[in-house]
Formats: structure tokens, C-alpha cells, sequence
């Protein structure tokens, strides 16, 4: 039951071996640099994403593949071919919309013997959980607002953000009415969060989970939307700026998620985001390995069951109101 790790020597991929360490699980490192992949840990298998046999061929043995390169617009594709040519389920840690949205549109008929799970992070990928939660099979209206407080970004997810600038500047995807769409006005303007008595004001953002809540859910309408301050943080990154950022962050950060779906609310909240990613997509691989899951592309609420998985990372710190 070995794990394939992808990417391993970046900020995250350290924090899953270690994660899969801690939890006695087995692991192989891929990757194109076998020096610094051997500077992480062993054992290594050196791969390259423009060869995809080769790729395919590293991950063949492998019960799961964990791919950590980013940004995943540039560099996830190969990665899941190869998993599914290699017969390997596939998880990410994602966080780009039209990515996700794209792994859905592209590997679905690909997929039919492993399960290609994108998304397992701290963000979208228990927001849809927590949807998947709050919901009745009849729901019409959700939406998923996004908090963070003193998070410092790692190098690899400001080059992350960079790539998807034009994502971020336009609020991204919205679901309306069985479609995606872009550019569609804002439905919510404001939300108050538990133990606040002030509403905040939110703008649209381009929240993964939106292109994985419609798949289970078939709401009329799915809106992401964030504080004013993450998305200009987001937008106003420049290529210069990049290499100021620290390859690992020394601070770990906040996060709150909070859902309504009609109206119900729910929250899930927790600190140190990189590595609260790290446990959600170890789990994930754990369950993928011991209980499994239909095969296809599926979201987080369609392979798992949302309050138990959700259950499960509270002795790590992530706490569910709902």
C-alpha cells in the first residue's frame, strides 16, 4: 500500500511525507530532480512530466498517486494521465477553479477504473464537504465564504496565484441555473459571521468548490465569495514580487469556512492551513487505500461521507458547527 508523492521537495510535499510518516504509511518520492528528491527522503524515483510512460511506469506499484506540483493549470494534467494509465487513484491539493472544473470535464470517461479525487485541501476541499453536510437533496441556494487571518504564502502558492491572476481579478465562476458562468453580479453582499454581530462585506471570488458542489448538489445557484483583503492580496501579485516570498512560511495562519445552504449555516475552522492540507489529503489517501470509493472524477462529498471525514480531523484542530 505504497503512496506515490509528487512533488515532494516543495513546501506541502514535505509536510505529507511527514504527514505519512507520522501515520506509518508507506511512500515513494517522484519526481524529475532525484538529488533533491533524496534530500526529502527515499525511497526516490526520478520521472519527468513530459514523459508520461515514464511517469506512468514510477506510479504502476502505487496504491495512490499524491500530487503536490503547482500550479496544477500547468502541471496537473500529465500527472493524472499517468496515474490512470498506471491504474493509481489520484488526489491533488488544488485550489485553481477552472483546473478543477477542467479535471471534471476531461478525465470523466478516462477514469473508469480508479477514483481522481482534485481539491483535498483546506479549503475547497472541506467547504464541500460542509455543503455536502448542510444540504437536502432539494437545495436551491448556496454559498461558501472563505476567511483567513495572518496566513503567509508559501513561494510555489504565490507563483500559483500569479498563474491564475486573470481568475482571480474577474471573481471567477459562479453555478447558475445548470450552468457555469462567468461575470454573473454577485447575490450575496455580506455575511455575519458566528460570534460576530456585524455583518462583513464579501466580494465574488473564485472559490474551488464551485466547480465541485453542482456535481452532487443541483442547486440554482453556487456562489464563492471572500473579505475584500484576500482578494486584493491575490491580485496584486507581480512576477517581481515572487522570490520574496519564503519557500516555507513561518506563519501558519486561520482559516474559517462558512456555508449557507437555504439558509442553514455551518462552519469549519482551524489554524495552520499548509499543514491542515497535508493531514486532509493523508486521510484522504488512507481511505482511498482501506474502504475506497466509487471509480471516476468525484467531489470531496461524492467520495466520502462529509460528517464522519469531517469528524475525523478534529483531533488535529479543525473544528465543524453545524
Amino acid at each position: 500500500m505504497t503512496i506515490a508523492v509528487y512533488g515532494a521537495t516543495g513546501h506541502t510535499g514535505k509536510l505529507v511525507l511527514a504527514e505519512l510518516a507520522r501515520r506509518d504509511l508507506d511512500a515513494v518520492l517522484v519526481g524529475r530532480n532525484a538529488e533533491r528528491l533524496r534530500a526529502a527522503g527515499s525511497p526516490v524515483r526520478q520521472a519527468s512530466l513530459d514523459n508520461e510512460a515514464q511517469l506512468a511506469d514510477a506510479f504502476r506499484d502505487c496504491s495512490v498517486v499524491i500530487n503536490c506540483v503547482a500550479p496544477f493549470t500547468r502541471y496537473g494534467a500529465p500527472v493524472i494521465r499517468a496515474a490512470i494509465a498506471a491504474g493509481v487513484h489520484y488526489l491533488d491539493i488544488a485550489g485553481e477553479q477552472t483546473y478543477i472544473k477542467s479535471v471534471f470535464d476531461t478525465f470523466a470517461a478516462e477514469a473508469t477504473d480508479v477514483t481522481v479525487i482534485p481539491m483535498v485541501n483546506d479549503g475547497g476541499f472541506l467547504a464541500d464537504l460542509l455543503v455536502g453536510m448542510l444540504a437536502s437533496p432539494d437545495a436551491q441556494d448556496v454559498v461558501v465564504v472563505h476567511r483567513f487571518s495572518d496566513v503567509e504564502l508559501s513561494r510555489g502558492s504565490a507563483r500559483t496565484a500569479l498563474a491564475n491572476r486573470d481568475l482571480f481579478t474577474s471573481g471567477g465562476l459562479t453555478f447558475v441555473d445548470g450552468q457555469w458562468r462567468s461575470g454573473a453580479p454577485q447575490k450575496h453582499t455580506e455575511m455575519t459571521f458566528p460570534g460576530e454581530e456585524t455583518p462583513v462585506p464579501l466580494v465574488k471570488f473564485a472559490m474551488p468548490e464551485i466547480a465541485t458542489i453542482p456535481r452532487h448538489l443541483p442547486a440554482r445557484h453556487v456562489e464563492g465569495l471572500a473579505e475584500q483583503a484576500l482578494s486584493t492580496a491575490f491580485t496584486a501579485l507581480t512576477e517581481d514580487m515572487i522570490e520574496s516570498f519564503p519557500e516555507s512560511p513561518g506563519h501558519a495562519g486561520t482559516f474559517t469556512l462558512l456555508a449557507d445552504v437555504d439558509g442553514r449555516r455551518g462552519v469549519v475552522d482551524g489554524a495552520d492551513t499548509y499543514g491542515i492540507t497535508a493531514v486532509t489529503v493523508v486521510e484522504a489517501a488512507h481511505r482511498l487505500i482501506t474502504t475506497g470509493a466509487k471509480p471516476g472524477v468525484l467531489a470531496p462529498a461524492q467520495a466520502f461521507d462529509p460528517a464522519d471525514f469531517l469528524d475525523s480531523l478534529a483531533s488535529r484542530g479543525v473544528r465543524t458547527q453545524a
